[in-house]
């Protein structure tokens, strides 16, 4: 069982509380120059690759020297979008975040031992669960980061799901406090943190653990059934967009794949000059999803445009045939894709495709832009249509 509810003398005030009178006699204390807070509001659109809550984390964690988040909910994919991230794994390293998830919804015993995980693997990240027996639900969002501009806040809509960081149609504010207001927002977020301290538990209580099994672990529980009569379970629809690609392997960048400007831009979402981040999730054979996988855009001086995937990792042949990479854009704006090597039983009926629907140059490297439906005409029993949808 959990603590009984914190006594309202314990919890912390909404406001910040007023300076103490100093004794008499005593000069005040100086109350550093605050600066106007920057602010900025971001409107983030289901399935777009701009403003999305999970570029802003990481280019912000980028920039700090510790930090922190309450999220209302987390599952496993959302988690690791953020934690496995390069950019906040260059953070930790050396900076502290403090991270507070609720179990009031959504998160399952999944997401608990991704975060469970993340911190055994990072000594510099805390994690923790708000477990409690109050009427009224955990419900914040809000994230900070100790940065040289100030204190960077990040309050909005966003959970820690991969529909908060991007898939769904979220709203958050970016405010940068110094000097008095920092200060003031820190005391508070230490405040509450020890008020409800006893509602503070290891995310690897057994207690959390039990809790979590009676939550769905993704927010496509949350919508209404989709209309047409689909079951909402696979991933695979006629009208998605698809891109068949060559994958040219690269001399001394294992796991890297190619892709041209047009691609890179409109199928992609990327935008030469600008970093954006896409999410991925290979398919096996079997229909299966691997781990999520956000990567950054990467462009070069040479014109080159590319993405790391994960399942490139350690790939090598001989043969003169290219690797064929396919990849399914999904509605909330994520890829699924599966890699063909020569020899494998799919290698065929993909690369007549492509040999039937490539107008370029014979010696060109060829890539096609297509559908589902089209594809699956070719190519009936690839295991992207058995994928399923990811968590949302």
């Amino acid at each position: 069982m959990t603590s009984s509810a914190t006594p309202s003398s314990m919890r912390p005030s909404s406001t910040t509380p007023a300076p103490t009178t100093p004794p008499s006699g005593a000069p005040a204390p100086a109350t550093p120059p605050s600066a106007t807070p920057a602010f900025a509001l971001r409107l983030q659109d289901a399935g777009a690759h701009e403003a999305t809550l999970l570029e802003t984390l990481v280019t912000l964690a980028g920039e700090a020297t510790g930090g922190g988040a309450f999220f209302a909910w987390t599952n496993s994919s959302g988690a690791r979008a953020l934690l496995a991230d390069k950019s906040f794994q260059r953070f930790i390293r050396n900076g502290r975040f403090r991270l507070v998830v609720g179990l009031d919804s959504i998160t399952d015993e999944a997401a608990v031992a991704t975060l469970a995980a993340f911190e055994r693997a990072l000594p510099h990240l805390s994690v923790h669960a708000f477990l409690h027996q109050e009427r009224g639900l955990f419900h914040p969002k809000l994230a900070w980061f100790e940065t040289a501009a100030g204190l960077a806040l990040v309050v909005g809509s966003g959970n820690l799901t991969m529909g908060g960081l991007g898939g769904n149609w979220e709203a958050y504010a970016v405010v940068t406090l110094a000097g008095a207001e920092a200060t003031a927002v820190r005391d508070q977020l230490e405040q509450w943190l020890t008020a409800w301290s006893e509602c503070l538990l290891p995310v690897d209580d057994p207690r959390v653990v039990d809790r979590a099994r009676q939550n769905t672990g993704s927010e496509r529980s949350l919508r209404r059934p989709p209309q047409g009569g689909r079951d909402g379970t696979e991933a695979a629809r006629p009208e998605l967009a698809a891109l068949v690609a060559e994958i040219p392997l690269q001399r001394g960048r294992p796991g890297q794949a190619n892709v041209n400007k047009g691609n890179y831009e409109d199928f992609f979402g990327a935008r030469v000059g600008s970093k954006r981040r896409i999410v991925l999730y290979h398919v096996a054979d079997d229909g299966t999803l691997g781990e999520v996988e956000s990567r950054p855009s990467v462009e070069v001086r040479s014109h080159n445009y590319r993405f790391e995937l994960a399942a490139m990792k350690g790939v090598s042949y001989s043969s003169d045939a290219r690797l064929i990479g396919v990849f399914m854009r999904l509605a909330e704006g994520s890829f699924l894709y599966t890699l063909l090597l020569p020899g494998d039983p799919h290698y065929p009926p993909v690369d007549g495709f492509l040999a039937a629907r490539w107008r370029g140059p014979a010696r060109q490297v060829r890539r096609v832009r297509t559908t589902v439906a089209e594809l699956r005409a070719a190519w009936p029993d690839s295991p992207l249509w058995a994928a399923p949808l990811p968590a949302l």
